[in-house]
């Protein structure tokens, strides 16, 4: 896994924001802003629900001035837009088919992605890293605490 001062792989993937689709480049979004990379499992599993809903219902104002926050996991731009749309989210959901999820060392042996999150600067260098200890819980605060930080 990636850790802190590590270069960020950019990469190109699709996705959706509320009805819209297009392609999103990690570079481009660091050089607006610092840019949470939130991996996930796969669209409506619970953990998974539960996770994007905390980074949903996080206040990055009271924060931070600006971040992008951009959910990558497995599936299809149509899935993810259904599950967005469901979930409400105001963060764009990525389809990662080209294996972004290997590149920042968080794909399982099994080949499901771990939950996780990496925050990029403009450098695209990742300031922290976080991954899920598999215990089920669904705890934010130190990826709050990083972005706090910045």
């Amino acid at each position: 896994m990636l850790d802190a001062d590590d270069p960020a792989p950019d990469f190109d993937l699709e996705g959706t924001d509320g009805d819209a689709t297009g392609a999103y480049r990690l570079s481009a979004a660091a050089q607006q802003a610092p840019v949470l990379v939130a991996f996930y499992t796969a669209d409506f599993e619970p953990r998974c629900t539960a996770y994007l809903e905390a980074l949903r219902d996080t206040d990055w104002g009271s924060l931070t001035d600006a971040i992008a926050v951009l959910g990558v996991a497995p599936g299809s731009v149509d899935d993810h837009r259904d599950f967005a749309t469901q979930l409400d989210l105001p963060f764009p959901l990525l389809a990662d088919h080209p294996g972004v999820d290997a590149q920042f060392g968080v794909r399982r042996p099994d080949g499901s992605t771990r939950r996780s999150a990496f925050l990029v600067d403009g450098r695209c260098r990742v300031q922290f890293a976080w991954a899920d200890d598999g215990d089920g819980t669904v705890d934010i605060h130190p990826i709050r605490r990083a972005v706090d930080v910045l």
